[in-house]
């Protein structure tokens, strides 16, 4: 029983350290995304993917692109393949690539 009990001890032990160490890990470093940086980037992607991939017109896609209410500004580049939304101050920009459709731009990292 002594045994078990000090087995247990371990395991225990062993997960708690495993959590901390998540939780401290050096690759949570990205920006905190706030209400208009998920307003503008989900506004990229969902054009982006209008534009190229189900290949409909700039004037659709762009009225796709809005969100709601909100005046989003939706900026569709034929030639480089992107899409940029803009909201007040926040700009996001999603990118098409053949073979794996339209991928988000990362946020900045912090200093």
């Amino acid at each position: 029983m002594k045994r078990i009990r000090s087995l247990h001890k371990v395991v225990l032990l062993s997960f708690v350290g495993s959590c901390a160490s998540l939780l401290s890990s050096d690759r949570a470093s990205a920006r905190d995304a706030n209400v208009l940086h998920t307003l503008t980037g989900f506004s990229s992607k969902e054009s982006c993917s209008c534009a190229f991939v189900v290949e409909q017109t700039d004037e659709y896609c762009q009225a796709f692109g809005k969100m709601g209410d909100y005046d989003v500004n939706v900026k569709i580049d034929r030639d480089a393949k992107t899409v940029t939304s803009s909201y007040l101050v926040s700009s996001r920009t999603s990118r098409f690539t053949e073979g794996q459709g339209c991928l988000l731009d990362p946020l900045p990292l912090l200093p």
